[in-house]
């Protein structure tokens, strides 16, 4: 069992860790993100496609190399990429989700690299806003040489000095593994979240060496 010190802090991550959002939202989200790259770029779908997962690969998030390479307003293509109103139809809350956090003892943050309206209006869904203490989405990332998003390790710095305890009192709870590397090289404790993304057969059985525990589901962190 994770048995929480009195200053504990836990780092959520949101999709996919907390909702199934691969089979939700994240797919429209890819869809307008492709179709305002085709717009903004003047390119074919195919090539915008390409984009989007490239700068995702490479910087953390597209927006952020749509920012730092074609100087594109952040809050724009957010605006434009994230619809409240079609995505919210897509996000399946877990009725007990609540209470689970809430059994949870320790401090709880919520760190996405989604923008802040859209965080908002999942967590309202879930029913698990009141559930933390800080709200971290993608806005609140930006650096003095631009948004750095997860994994970049600098971004884990400040959120570590943000929460006023030592790295190894801060636990991240995320299905990313770049993000869970870079959180664990500065001696956060990591765990991986495999609730909702599907994994490989490999990814089954095998534990990464930065990788202090997997989880199934939210509940199995407070199970023996």
């Amino acid at each position: 069992m994770i048995i929480a010190k009195k200053n504990l802090c836990w780092f959520f991550d949101l999709d996919d860790t907390l909702h199934d959002a691969s089979n939700g939202p994240l797919k429209m989200i890819d869809v307008m993100m492709t179709i305002e790259i085709q717009k903004l770029l003047k390119v074919d779908k195919k090539k915008a496609d390409e984009i989007r997962k490239n700068y995702w690969k490479k910087f953390g998030a597209t927006v952020v190399g749509m920012e730092k390479l074609h100087a594109i307003s952040v809050s724009n293509f957010l605006g434009q990429t994230h619809t409240l109103d079609e995505l919210s139809i897509n996000v399946i809350a877990n009725k007990n989700l609540s209470k689970r956090l809430k059994n949870l003892k320790g401090r709880k943050w919520l760190v996405t690299n989604s923008p802040k309206k859209y965080a908002h209006n999942v967590l309202k869904i879930l029913k698990i806003k009141s559930c933390f203490e800080r709200i971290i989405p993608i806005e609140k990332m930006r650096a003095s040489a631009g948004i750095k998003p997860k994994p970049n390790i600098v971004q884990w710095k400040r959120l570590v000095r943000l929460s006023g305890v030592k790295a190894s009192e801060v636990t991240v709870v995320d299905d990313c593994l770049k993000n869970l590397k870079s959180a664990k090289k500065l001696g956060c404790k990591t765990i991986w979240a495999q609730c909702y993304r599907s994994q490989s057969r490999i990814a089954q059985f095998l534990t990464p060496i930065f990788i202090d525990r997997k989880i199934k589901k939210i509940s199995d962190l407070v199970r023996t």
